[in-house]
């Protein structure tokens, strides 16, 4: 299946917001044990090469009581191997280990993160966040020299300094964008529209109104990841998202409205499940329709029977066949037996036939027997031969005598027992 580029674009987004998470999170936890650093004014004392937009390389510090480079980048090449950066562990300790460098070491640590193999890009990208906290401008311009061609990881690079370099100073972030958006092509991984994300996060979380004003300001594309920023500084306050949801209600655009009240409720339910389907079952049934069938998948992930019934809640007679289906297909790609439990509990009636089809479907994968009995439940005559053969075909690989006999045994007539044993030759 062909992935859209939203959702691309999306993926992008929450790989390099775990990158800077960690890093913020370790540095964090090195600013609370006491660990040394150094304040921006190192910066301001002339230790750039100002030909080259890397920090001078091989200057000396003091005799502080930290890692030099080469023992820092040891540590970290001692640590990581394949699969590494997946471990929280790792993760926080070499953020923690990469804010020991000072500002004059940052030339020094981006020539070592560059020799790294795996996982090059996100070392360069943590570094990349230390340097942009301290020099915004010099650090996007080798995130640009560097990202040139660089697919995700391209993005990922620009992406890390503008989330460091927003926190300081938004307004300067949002003007290298309108600087550069002309010569942009944006891509399937968002290209410098993804800057747009850390600028409306900190504006949100520091001048709501300025946020709003300037997302006014913004082309229908890059509103979208704008936006996105909004919802992520939001989600935890209850004013500000009161206040988003408030402002998503006066769009004009319908189209606009639907996908921004999706895109916060989205991220709200993966935050505060409870919240935002209270909120949901106050909008008139019309808007609630759309908003659960796409908010449901999710919130089944957190909590599979909230989920299901979130998702169910106020569905039409018309609407069921296809909400139930869609609980189960979603619910039993991961769990199967919880999700035909809830089925079963549902009742028997002729709306659940579309739902036992597709979990019929997902049980025939790992065990058709059971598979072959769920779908002899089905009333529907022409969805329950499909379903039967469904089963019969993937449990006749595996033990053709007991599919044979189970097959005999499905109530069908000697003329449909022929048809499916000959479609599956």
């Amino acid at each position: 299946m062909k992935t859209s580029p939203s959702a691309i674009l999306a993926t992008t987004i929450l790989w390099a917001g775990t990158l800077i998470g960690a890093y913020q999170l370790g540095h964090r936890n090195t600013a609370a044990s006491g660990a040394d650093t150094t304040s921006s004014a190192t910066m301001q004392a002339g230790v750039f090469d100002d030909e080259s937009p890397v920090p001078a390389r091989g200057h000396k510090r003091g005799t502080e009581n930290t890692l030099s480079v080469k023992q820092i980048f040891t540590q970290i090449k001692a640590i990581m191997r394949p699969g590494a950066m997946q471990n929280p562990a790792v993760r926080f300790h070499i953020p923690a280990l990469l804010d020991q460098l000072h500002p004059e070491e940052i030339g020094d640590a981006l020539n070592e993160a560059e020799k790294l193999k795996d996982p090059q890009s996100e070392i360069v990208s943590m570094v990349l966040i230390k340097w942009a906290e301290n020099d915004g401008p010099a650090a996007m311009k080798y995130a640009e020299e560097h990202s040139k061609g660089g697919g995700r990881s391209g993005s990922t690079l620009k992406m890390s300094v503008t989330s460091a370099w927003a926190k300081s100073d938004p307004y300067a972030v949002l003007q290298w964008y309108n600087d550069n958006k002309e010569n942009d092509s944006g891509g399937s991984y968002g290209g410098n529209q993804t800057a747009l994300t850390a600028v409306f996060s900190n504006l949100m979380s520091t001048n709501p109104d300025a946020a709003f004003k300037r997302l006014e300001e913004l082309d229908p594309k890059a509103r979208w990841c704008a936006f996105r920023g909004m919802c992520q500084s939001a989600l935890m306050d209850d004013d500000k998202r009161q206040l988003l949801l408030d402002n998503i209600n006066t769009m004009a655009d319908e189209a606009e409205k639907a996908t921004s009240r999706r895109m916060l409720l989205y991220q709200w339910v993966n935050s505060s499940p409870e919240d935002p389907s209270a909120w949901v079952a106050k909008l008139p049934a019309a808007d609630q329709k759309s908003l659960r069938e796409n908010m449901g998948p999710s919130l089944l992930r957190t909590d599979p029977k909230k989920g299901a019934a979130f998702m169910m809640e106020g569905a039409s007679e018309e609407d069921k066949p296809y909400r139930y289906s869609r609980v189960v297909g979603e619910w039993s790609e991961w769990d199967t037996i919880a999700a035909a439990a809830w089925l079963d509990s549902q009742g028997n009636g002729p709306e659940l036939d579309q739902a036992r089809q597709t979990l019929v479907s997902q049980m025939s994968k790992k065990n058709p027997a059971n598979a072959m009995s769920k779908a002899q439940s089905i009333t529907d005559a022409d969805k329950r031969f499909s379903a039967i053969s469904t089963a019969y075909g993937a449990w006749s690989k595996k033990d053709s005598s007991s599919a044979d006999q189970a097959l005999q045994n499905a109530g069908l007539t000697a003329e449909q027992v022929k048809s499916i044993r000959s479609s599956q030759q």
